[in-house]
C-alpha cells in the first residue's frame, strides 16, 4: 500500500515522462515478410534458344539499295549548293605514304594536308606512324575552273613545337579522271632528301561533273514575259462621286485609295467605309 502525503508526490511521479527503454518495451513487433528491405529481383526465366532471323538475299539486296539511295539523297542535300566557276567535284582518297626517313626524335606522328584550289583538308594523325602511315581518308572538294593540280603536304605533329613539314608533292591531275575513270597510283614526294626522293604517297583520284544551277537557267524571250501592270490614271470625274459620298474624307486620300484599288470604285467605297467605322 502506497502512502500518499499532502504534497502529492505520487501524482508527480505518475506525470513524469517515460524513458526510451520503457517505450521500446511497449512496441509490438510482428512477423516481417521475407522480402522486407530487400531489392526486388526478377524471377529467373528458362533460357531458351535465341531466335535467328533468316533474311532473303533478294530482300537484303533491296535494303542495301534503299540505303544507298538514302545516302545519295542526303549527300545531294549536303552538296546541293554548287559555287560558281566550278568544273566538278573531285574526290581524293589518301591511302598511305612510304617515307624514306623518320624525322622524329623518338617517334613520328604524320598527318596529311590536301589543297584543292582554295580549299584545304587534313587527315587524322597516325600516332607512331613512322615512315609508313596509313590514313585511308577520302576528301571531296569542288574543283574550280582552270585548276589542273592539287598540293599534298605531310607533317609530323609535334607536342611542344610547331608541326614540321617533312614531305610535299605538287600533283598534276590525270586527264583520265575527267573521262569518268578513277586513278589509283603512287606519287613521288619531295623533301630534305631532294626532289622526288622523300618517298611516295598512295592516292585514289576520281572526278564527277556537277550541274551548275546558274547554267541551267534558260534564256527567256522578253516578249513572252508579261509587262508589269501600268499605274491607273485617276481623274477628277472618277473621284467626284466618291467625294460626294464621303465629304468628311480628304480628296487626296480618296484619290490614293482609288489608285490603290486600281480604279475599282466598289472596292474603294468598301475601304473608305472601313476607315470611317474604325475612327
Amino acid at each position: 500500500m502506497v502512502a500518499v502525503d499532502s504534497t502529492g508526490k505520487v501524482d508527480q511521479l505518475r506525470k513524469m515522462p517515460e524513458s526510451v527503454a520503457e517505450r521500446r518495451r511497449k512496441i509490438l513487433v510482428g512477423e516481417l515478410p521475407p522480402d522486407f528491405l530487400r531489392l526486388a529481383v526478377p524471377a529467373p526465366t528458362a533460357a531458351g534458344p535465341v531466335p535467328v532471323s533468316v533474311v532473303d538475299p533478294a530482300t537484303a539486296a533491296e535494303l542495301e539499295q534503299q540505303h544507298q539511295q538514302y545516302a545519295a539523297a542526303v549527300q545531294q542535300q549536303l552538296y546541293g549548293f554548287v559555287p560558281p566557276n566550278t568544273r566538278g567535284r573531285l574526290s581524293v582518297t589518301i591511302q598511305e605514304a612510304n617515307l624514306v626517313k623518320n624525322y622524329g626524335l623518338v617517334r613520328m606522328d604524320p598527318y596529311c594536308r590536301v589543297r584543292v584550289g582554295n580549299a584545304v583538308f587534313e587527315t587524322n594523325t597516325v600516332l607512331s606512324g613512322g615512315r609508313q602511315p596509313a590514313w585511308n581518308r577520302t576528301v571531296h572538294a569542288y574543283l574550280p575552273n582552270n585548276v589542273e593540280s592539287i598540293y599534298i603536304q605531310i607533317f609530323d605533329e609535334r607536342a611542344f613545337s610547331a608541326d614540321e613539314c617533312i614531305a610535299w608533292a605538287h600533283i598534276m591531275l590525270p586527264q583520265t579522271i575527267f573521262n569518268g575513270e578513277s586513278v589509283d597510283d603512287y606519287f613521288h614526294l619531295s623533301g630534305q632528301q631532294g626532289e622526288g626522293k622523300e618517298g611516295m604517297v598512295h592516292l585514289v583520284l576520281a572526278f564527277a561533273p556537277v550541274e551548275n544551277p546558274a547554267a541551267n537557267i534558260q534564256n527567256v524571250d522578253p516578249a513572252s514575259v508579261p509587262p508589269p501592270p501600268q499605274p491607273v490614271e485617276i481623274t477628277d470625274e472618277d473621284t467626284k462621286e466618291i467625294v460626294a459620298m464621303f465629304p468628311e474624307i480628304d480628296k487626296e486620300v480618296i484619290r490614293c485609295v482609288l489608285e490603290e484599288r486600281r480604279g475599282d470604285k466598289d472596292a474603294t467605297v468598301s475601304a473608305l467605309l472601313e476607315m470611317t467605322q474604325s475612327k
